[in-house]
């Protein structure tokens, strides 16, 4: 462990997938991620956020060494994630996923289930691996009983505990949480995302913690990324991220979250008609054919993530200095 770097750290990344092709079209290249940068530190929580399609999950998949990227490096705890094997990238980082239900082996029992990282790993004697699977039973709030159930037997919510337990039966230093509260209740949601708390408390865990929910990630994270088209649009700490967004997409994304007052009627983005297409990207910033305060300089030129006055940073002409300009 290499303490001085951060536990995850992306730099330029890139993936893209060729699309189509044959007889009568041409082949073409779909982005989907775009030059992203960022660093998970050691103990912190980074709410990845956008809509769907955005390249947040293609993210994960690279951040777990199941894709490569196509451009750019990936770093695990300070090492490039194509120098690690299979099974010392395990060690370090864990996913845990949005549906409890189909990332479960539905033949194999609780303990089968939690206990087979073990197993792969070569960690420990069958009664050390016993009293492990115990301990992680109880830390994610299931009784001994459910070691011997399967995963049909138990509700979603005990589900994804096992899910849990699975992915930090190893005590890696990075958990992946790709929507993992999604598919789940609203009250469940609650109780598993305490549960997450606890854990990285008690563990000492870095969680990347992905999801469309706003409230969610302002509940968990310490930092939040928003992403488009690929791209990273804002990133800074949450309360000022998701209080003063400096970019009109996550403004938009707030905009958009659902409120427990019935009085306010349902959200709208109002980001008109025009939907992202990364088969094919627009010109200058990609957002601009829904931003609501374009101008001409948008469709020309591309802005980069640079600091703002108020901390953080954004991918928008419109902050700092440029916005006295523009007006």
């Amino acid at each position: 462990m290499n303490a001085a770097s951060p536990i995850l750290e992306l730099r330029g990344v890139h993936k893209r997938y060729g699309v189509g092709g044959g007889l009568m079209a041409r082949r073409r290249t779909l982005t989907a991620v775009a030059g992203v940068s960022l660093r998970v530190e050691r103990g912190e929580v980074l709410g990845l956020v956008g809509e769907s399609g955005c390249g947040k999950s293609t993210l994960a998949r690279m951040i777990l060494g199941l894709e490569a990227p196509s451009e750019g490096e990936v770093l695990l705890d300070g090492r490039p994630i194509a120098s690690l094997g299979r099974l010392e990238r395990g060690r370090l980082v864990q996913p845990v996923f949005q549906d409890p239900y189909s990332s479960l082996n539905p033949r194999r029992d609780v303990a089968s289930i939690i206990g087979l990282p073990l197993i792969v790993h070569g960690v420990g004697t069958v009664a050390e691996r016993r009293d492990a699977v115990a301990e992680m039973l109880g830390l994610v709030g299931l009784a001994p009983r459910h070691a011997e159930a399967f995963p049909s037997q138990l509700s979603g919510g005990q589900r994804q505990r096992v899910a849990i337990a699975r992915a930090l039966v190893l005590r890696p230093t990075l958990v992946v949480c790709d929507e993992p509260t999604s598919a789940l209740d609203v009250s469940v949601q609650a109780q598993i995302l305490n549960l997450l708390l606890d854990l990285k408390e008690r563990l000492g865990l870095s969680y990347l913690f992905i999801s469309h929910n706003l409230a969610v990630v302002h509940m968990l994270a310490g930092r939040v990324a928003a992403m488009y088209l690929g791209r990273v649009v804002e990133e800074g700490e949450a309360g000022r991220v998701l209080g003063a967004p400096q970019h009109p997409y996550t403004a938009a994304l707030l905009a958009s979250a659902l409120t427990p007052d019935p009085s306010l009627g349902l959200p709208a983005m109002r980001l008109g008609t025009v939907f992202p297409n990364p088969l094919a990207l627009p010109s200058g910033c990609a957002f601009h054919p829904r931003c609501p305060a374009v101008f001409e300089r948008c469709a020309r030129e591309a802005p980069a993530l640079l600091p703002c006055p108020g901390g953080g940073r954004a991918a928008c002409h419109l902050t700092g200095q440029d916005q006295h300009q523009a007006a």
